[in-house]
């Protein structure tokens, strides 16, 4: 485990997170895909509330279960003008933790944050908050997201629809 915040790993995977967040808090979604590798695996399951805490439901359909198809499906019903929930468009804000970075054998990184996103649309607001577990790997000599599971914190998502990235 590299918890060196100092590390060059560690800065690493900050200055992805860095870029990630600029491009999707200026909705540039097309340059935001490119982060992605080929072989994407982007998941938001539903959680459920049990006695022994909250509990991700990963073996059942989830809010997101995207691959790179998927995805970019997502970005273009989001760029036209059938996407009424982001008519007007959001102002989003991402607050991003990173609290774990560790290397595997096979050189990929695995990255654990906090994530906290505001939403805010005409007198509209919603606030996600959750954790995420990413896996970078380096293709072409930079990172690239491979996989994305986040679980939220919250039970159901509100009835403005889910129109946004974690």
């Amino acid at each position: 485990m590299d918890d060196n915040s100092n590390s060059p790993l560690w800065r690493e995977v900050e200055g992805f997170y860095r870029r990630e967040v600029l491009l999707l808090q200026d909705r540039r979604y097309r340059d935001w895909l490119k982060l992605m590798d080929g072989a994407i695996r982007y998941r938001v399951p539903v959680t459920t509330s049990t006695l022994q805490g909250l509990v991700d439901r990963d073996d059942e359909l989830g809010y997101y279960d995207e691959d790179l198809e998927l995805l970019n499906a997502r970005v273009a019903k989001l760029e036209s003008r059938q996407s009424w929930v982001e008519q007007p468009p959001s102002r989003l804000r991402y607050f991003i933790q990173l609290i774990d970075v560790s290397q595997q054998e096979d050189g990929a990184i695995v990255a654990r944050s906090n994530l906290l996103l505001l939403q805010y649309r005409w007198n509209m607001e919603q606030q996600f908050s959750g954790g995420r577990t990413d896996t970078l790997i380096r293709p072409d000599g930079e990172l690239r997201l491979r996989n994305r599971h986040v679980v939220l914190d919250r039970q159901a998502v509100g009835n403005q629809g889910l129109s946004v990235f974690f």
